[in-house]
C-alpha cells in the first residue's frame, strides 16, 4: 500500500503513515528455542509493568535498565496518550520508542514516529451512540484528553493516567477532526452490551479491546499493538524472531501473537497465558523481571517508583 504523510500539528517532527498489517497467527509457533538472541522487548504497562497503585516493582526497575544498558530495545506499548507513556519511561530511566494508543501513535527517540487515527465517520458514529444510549466516551486528540462532563470517571481516569482533562462536549459527542482513540468507560456487566452496540455503529472500520475490564478501547481496524510492533521491528532492522512481547490483558494478544518470543506476567488473563512461549509464575512487575532475567541474566534491586 502506498503510504501517504502528512504533518501532525500537535507532534514536531513526526511522520504519519497508515500502519501495516502483521503477519497473523501465534507467535509461540515461530519462537526461538531458548529466549537468547532477543534484541526487542515491547512490554504492556498497566496490569504489566505497573502493579496496584501504579507502582513499578523494584526488580522489574532494575531488569529493564539492565536490559536496555545490555543493549536490548526496551519499547513500552500501551493504550496510555503518549505523554502518560512517556512519564513512566522517565520514572524507569529508559529512552527506547513507545508505543502509544494501542498502536495509534508512535514515537521513536529522535522524533520520528506515525499516527492512525480512528476514521472521522466511524468515530462520530461512535460518539452518536454513546450521546443517545448514555454511555461514557472520551476522545483523544493527539495529547488532548476531551471528556463530556467532569465526574467519577474522567477523574478516575485521570488519575490512572496521569493526565488532566479537558470538558467538551463539542470535541467528544461531534467529533471536528479523526481522534487517536476513544475510549467508553462503562461497569463490567455493561461491556458485552456496549462492544457490540460500538461494533455495529462502526460499520468494521475499528479495532476493539478491553484494557481494563470497564475500559473499551477504540482504534482504527488494523491498529493494534501487534501492528505497530511488527513495523516498528521492520522500521529497526529487528527479526521477529528476536523480538519478545510481554503483557497481561486483551489488548496485548496482537502483540503477543507478531512477537518471536511472547510472554506473559503471572497476572495475564487465560487467552493471553494461553498464547505465551514464557509464562512467569510472578505477577506485574515481578513477572516482567522474571521473563527479562531469563534472556539476560538480569538481577539486582532498586526502590519502588510511583508513577502517574
Amino acid at each position: 500500500m502506498a503510504a501517504t504523510l502528512r504533518h501532525v500539528p500537535h507532534l514536531e517532527g513526526v511522520i504519519v503513515t497508515r500502519a501495516d498489517e502483521p503477519a497473523r497467527g501465534a507467535g509461540g509457533a515461530e519462537a526461538n528455542a531458548g529466549t537468547g538472541g532477543v534484541r526487542l522487548i515491547a512490554l504492556d504497562l498497566d496490569g504489566t509493568v505497573l502493579g496496584p497503585g501504579r507502582h513499578i516493582a523494584p526488580a522489574a526497575h532494575e531488569a529493564l535498565r539492565a536490559a536496555e544498558a545490555a543493549g536490548v530495545l526496551v519499547v513500552l506499548a500501551s493504550g496510555r496518550m503518549l505523554r502518560s507513556a512517556a512519564g513512566v519511561q522517565a520514572a524507569l530511566g529508559l529512552s527506547g520508542p513507545i508505543i502509544a494508543y494501542n498502536g495509534g501513535m508512535v514515537r521513536l527517540p529522535d522524533g520520528r514516529g506515525w499516527e492512525d487515527p480512528v476514521p472521522l465517520p466511524a468515530a462520530r458514529a461512535i460518539s452518536r451512540l454513546c450521546q443517545e444510549r448514555g454511555y461514557f466516551v472520551q476522545c483523544y486528540y493527539g495529547d488532548r484528553l476531551c471528556v463530556p462532563a467532569d465526574g467519577p470517571r474522567a477523574q478516575e481516569y485521570a488519575e490512572i493516567a496521569g493526565v488532566p482533562f479537558e470538558v467538551d462536549p463539542a470535541a467528544v459527542f461531534d467529533p471536528p477532526q479523526p481522534p487517536t482513540k476513544q475510549l467508553v468507560i462503562e461497569p463490567v456487566e455493561r461491556q458485552p452490551e456496549v462492544r457490540e452496540a460500538v461494533r455495529a455503529a462502526a460499520a468494521g472500520a475499528v479495532e476493539l479491546a478491553n484494557s481494563y475490564p470497564h475500559y473499551l478501547e477504540v482504534s482504527a481496524a488494523g491498529v493494534h499493538k501487534g501492528a505497530a510492533l511488527a513495523r516498528l521491528a521492520q522500521a529497526l532492522g529487528v527479526p521477529r524472531a528476536a523480538v519478545m512481547a510481554v503483557g497481561d490483558g486483551e489488548n496485548d494478544l496482537s502483540m503477543l501473537r507478531y512477537a518471536g518470543v511472547p510472554a506473559a506476567v503471572g497476572n495475564a488473563v487465560p487467552g493471553l497465558r494461553a498464547i505465551a512461549a514464557v509464562r512467569a509464575a510472578a505477577s506485574y512487575g515481578d513477572g516482567v523481571a522474571e521473563v527479562v532475567r531469563r534472556v539476560l541474566g538480569a538481577g539486582g534491586g532498586a526502590p519502588a517508583v510511583p508513577v502517574g
